[in-house]
């Protein structure tokens, strides 16, 4: 088996698309990945993928964006007075668990044996150990079958205290709907309701339901957090060279949201894709792979192309001036079968209607309420990159609030 890197940006674009590929960067990560809708491949994801995009609706991205994810944040926030200290990483989980909740369809807990606070702290951790397994694969110094270990007691203890509880609830309200006793538009618009609604037709077991839900948990907060923290650091350093860009960021939200769709142009959450040819396939820059052939899409690379986003592309530039038909993020949500469902959530869309139909993104959301918190980087604590793993993220961003 041979290895196949791509670089070129229309080769990596084309990569992306590619049928003959499948999908191979989670290979590591069964015990929360196996079979679930960014690991499936042919004609199984397509009516997966079909069934979830039931819930990718704009009316979604617009409620959550406008109602949901604002209240969240402030009230995060609220617990942070002036002069606080907070971790930019620890700060996103706490922000997005719920909205990764509410998406996922994840019921909190009503049995009392734990406080809010507990439940939000254990339900992060398990998030970061999700996160774990889908990484394992570019894991560096790790100890992977002591994190196996430890991932599959998380997911045991995620089943019999959030999934399990859940299941049971929208089993019985579609119960109740299907007796007539309520309407389908009282059910819950999530992932979960959704895979229930078509588990005949899926042929969804209770395992696979279980792992798709965890997959659709992880999702929603886990790359949005790790991009924070890029956003973050290129906001503050951009304000420090730019006297008045600070003032100028909190009042125009439309170019705030250019400079995190800049980073995320940067920094895509993996700096590659990895797909495994099932045929012999030929990249539009000449090289080519045979059946069971490594295919490394570098879109770290890609996304850093001259010929696409100018001579200065490894830059972060927020007011470049692309050219026609030029995606300002690059490759980072991807191409084709894989490409990110949730990318109008996370990023919003450019030029995309009046003001009050326009999609921020919640990570707009997000860097707008802490640029008007006076978030900062703290003096006395050095931010650290993660070098346990080969993805680039923020071990820990420190910052302070100065409002």
């Amino acid at each position: 088996m041979a290895t196949v890197e791509l670089v070129d940006y229309a080769a990596c674009e084309q990569a992306l698309k590619e049928t003959t590929l499948r999908q191979a960067l989670y290979d590591e990560a069964e015990i929360v990945l196996d079979r679930v809708l960014v690991t499936l491949h042919g004609e199984t994801h397509r009516q997966r993928r079909l069934a979830v995009m039931k819930v990718f609706r704009r009316d979604f991205f617009k409620h959550y964006e406008q109602e949901v994810i604002p209240g969240i944040v402030d009230d995060v926030l609220g617990g942070f007075p002036q002069g606080a200290s907070a971790d930019i990483a620890n700060l996103g989980y706490r922000c997005l668990v719920d909205l990764a909740m509410r998406f996922a369809g994840l019921d909190r807990r009503d049995d009392n044996t734990l406080s809010r606070v507990e439940e939000t702290r254990k339900l992060v951790e398990l998030l970061r150990l999700f996160g774990v397994s889908a990484t394992l694969g570019q894991s560096i110094d790790r100890d992977r079958e002591a994190a196996r270990r430890e991932i599959r007691v998380a997911v045991d203890v995620f089943d019999q205290s959030w999934f399990g509880p859940s299941l049971s609830r929208r089993e019985a309200l579609i119960a109740s709907v299907l007796r007539g006793e309520r309407g389908e538009d009282t059910l819950p618009m999530d992932v979960l309701t959704v895979l229930l609604r078509n588990r005949e037709t899926l042929e969804l077991d209770r395992p696979a339901l279980l792992r798709e839900t965890a997959f659709f948990f992880l999702a929603g907060a886990h790359t949005s957090v790790h991009s924070l923290g890029h956003i973050v650091h290129h906001l503050l350093e951009w304000c420090e060279a730019h006297a008045g860009a600070r003032v100028q960021l909190e009042a125009d939200p439309s170019l705030l949201q250019r400079f995190v769709q800049e980073s995320l142009r940067l920094h895509p959450s993996s700096p590659v894709a990895i797909r495994i040819a099932l045929e012999q396939t030929a990249f539009t820059d000449g090289q080519g792979a045979a059946p069971g052939d490594r295919v490394i899409i570098n879109l770290r690379a890609a996304n850093r192309s001259c010929e696409r986003f100018g001579a200065d592309a490894a830059e972060f530039s927020p007011f470049r001036v692309l050219p026609p038909g030029v995606d300002g993020t690059g490759l980072t949500f991807g191409r084709g079968m894989h490409a990110c469902l949730g990318r109008n959530l996370a990023a919003g869309a450019l030029n995309a209607g009046t003001e009050s139909g326009l999609q921020r993104g919640m990570l707009t959301v997000l860097a707008h309420r802490l640029l008007c918190r006076g978030v900062a980087a703290d003096a006395n604590r050095q931010a650290r990159l993660d070098k346990t793993i080969t993805r680039e993220t923020w071990a820990t961003y420190p910052v302070v609030f100065s409002r």
